[in-house]
């Protein structure tokens, strides 16, 4: 089953993009995330949204462990909060 994390924090949204760019250049064959979209909340400024795609909670789990994801998690903002999301399917209109 395929599975998002939505992770949201007190932060400028383009420094989050720089540092998902930095992110996906220094991954290795440990990182599983297939997708992360960030997104600024139009409706509170200085707060951001990302959305981690995965093949399944398995491999997000697998990602979790990863040292450069641990690392990121690290350096995380104290107001991160993080949402575990089993798809269950998705329409495209």
């Amino acid at each position: 089953m395929r599975f998002i994390q939505i992770i949201e924090s007190e932060t400028d949204p383009a420094e989050e993009m720089a540092g998902v760019r930095g992110y996906a250049e220094q991954a290795g064959s440990d990182v599983t995330v297939e997708r992360v979209t960030v997104c600024g909340d139009r409706d509170r400024p200085g707060v951001t949204v990302m959305i981690a795609e995965f093949a399944s909670a398995e491999a997000a789990k697998q990602n979790d462990e990863a040292e450069i994801t641990q690392e990121g998690a690290e350096n995380a903002s104290e107001s991160t909060s993080y949402r575990n999301l089993d798809v269950y399917g998705v329409v495209e209109l």
